[in-house]
């Protein structure tokens, strides 16, 4: 909760309340930027390579390995942390990410045509160059070549961090643009680990989460919109995918598809009501009475909180409540377990394997090429235009930001060299070197235009 708006005159102190406000503020401060995901996943980052790169090399990959199991009475679900969290946790990671889509394709920046079609081309772009780029260098590798898909996808958490951290240096419209790039380079990143990244399918399980699928549609269309009704559902959609062959992360995606966008009551309904509850909440207020004594008045803080649910829509609402503990748990959760890797003893330009190098240069060369080339020939075409604040030297920031492709860049990694842990293990050098130099060079640019411009 942020109590930074109420006057400390105002506010209502436990004794040591105000000494530990002061202790923990910088904190607060901190986790309220938006560079806090991408700093808490850079930070998770180290800690992996740190630990994997030192005497405790063991005790970091037994901590992947380790077993949890759930069950009910005879049946039981057992896998290792790292497979929880990759194909368990993850899905409420790429749930998130479908409630953003689908709230971008209904009433965001992807909703204006002129608009989306420049964002799809740019993200066209991305996708296609560094793919292009990555199959042609490793084209006589047959196991390499599995990777294509490794630098197509943006790390959102990390580029927006990395856009918060330059302030008033980026225009403001980058952060819209490049958030919607992003969400575009997501979906065409789905696709692809559902197209390409799965094997042996069951048509049966793949049926059934059509049915559930089904299901939770009708939820939405009956006016449903309990939370439960969907977590239950969602949870069954997760095993039937998960057992169909089809990534179980898709799950996520496609059970935020069915999330309701419509609220329950209208805002001008919401506006007489509270003016409502607000009068008569001033009419029962005394000054030598507190709230735990006036029932009424709690009474009446209960139902603005009921009519303030009623009028958000749960696409809206659902996304706000998960949106933290998938920022600040589940994603650093997923950086820590991916990104450890051990690196050689002597490390050179010799020592370094084709596949690290050309990930490199996919995500770093090939976004940047890809985002835009594509712009200036959609707007040479007529086909977009870009926002009045923003410069093409500051699309090609852009784009070097996109390559910061790290969290979707591991996922994919990991599914593309499943078999081959020293081939992922040269992948993930390449996805942390390219992102790294993708954002330095990416802020640096930014720097650059913004002191042209003064």
């Amino acid at each position: 909760m942020n109590t930074d708006k109420i006057p400390s005159s105002k506010r209502e102190h436990a004794p040591l309340e105000k000494g530990l406000d002061k202790l923990l503020s910088p904190f607060g401060v901190f986790f309220r930027s938006q560079a806090s995901t991408g700093v808490l996943l850079l930070l998770a980052a180290l800690l992996a390579m740190v630990m994997a790169n030192s005497d405790y090399q063991r005790f970091y990959e037994s901590i992947g390995h380790l077993p949890l199991s759930v069950g009910l009475g005879d049946w039981q679900v057992k896998y290792s942390l790292h497979h929880w969290v990759n194909d368990g946790l993850m899905v409420i990671f790429f749930f998130i990410l479908g409630l953003e889509i689908k709230r971008e394709l209904l009433a965001g920046y992807l909703r204006q045509v002129r608009q989306s079609l420049l964002v799809l081309f740019m993200a066209a772009g991305g996708m296609v160059l560094p793919a292009l780029i990555y199959a042609l260098c490793l084209r006589q590798d047959a196991v390499a070549l599995m990777g294509w898909g490794i630098p197509m996808a943006t790390d959102t958490a990390f580029a927006l961090g990395a856009l918060a951290l330059l302030g008033a240096r980026a225009p403001r419209s980058a952060a819209v643009m490049l958030s919607a790039l992003a969400i575009v380079d997501d979906i065409g990143a789905v696709l692809v680990i559902s197209v390409f990244y799965t094997e042996d399918i069951s048509w049966l399980y793949l049926a059934r989460a059509a049915g559930v699928v089904g299901l939770l549609c009708l939820f939405n269309l009956l006016g449903m919109r309990r939370p439960i009704f969907y977590a239950v559902g969602g949870l069954v959609l997760w095993w039937c995918v998960h057992q169909s062959g089809v990534h179980a992360t898709t799950a996520g995606i496609l059970a935020a598809i069915t999330v309701p966008a419509r609220p329950y009551a209208e805002t001008g309904w919401f506006t007489r009501r509270m003016t409502m509850l607000l009068r008569r909440f001033q009419q029962l207020d005394h000054p030598d009475k507190s709230i735990l004594e006036e029932h009424r008045q709690h009474d009446l803080l209960e139902e603005v909180h009921q009519v303030a649910e009623q009028t958000t829509t749960p696409l809206q609402h659902w996304g706000s409540v998960l949106d933290r503990p998938v920022s600040y748990a589940i994603v650093p959760l997923f950086a820590f377990l991916n990104a450890g890797v051990s690196l050689p003893n002597t490390l050179s330009a010799e020592t370094l394997s084709p596949v690290t190098w050309v990930t490199m240069l996919s995500l770093v060369v090939g976004k940047t090429l890809g985002i835009a080339s594509f712009t200036w020939v959609a707007l040479k075409f007529g086909w977009g235009a870009l926002p009045k604040d923003m410069r093409f030297l500051q699309v090609v920031a852009l784009g070097l930001l996109a390559g910061m492709g790290f969290t979707m860049s591991l996922f994919i990694g990991n599914l593309a060299f499943l078999e081959h842990p020293q081939v992922l293990v040269e992948a993930k050098l390449g996805i942390l070197a390219g992102s790294l130099l993708a954002g330095l060079l990416g802020s640096g640019l930014f720097l650059l235009a913004h002191r042209q411009a003064d």
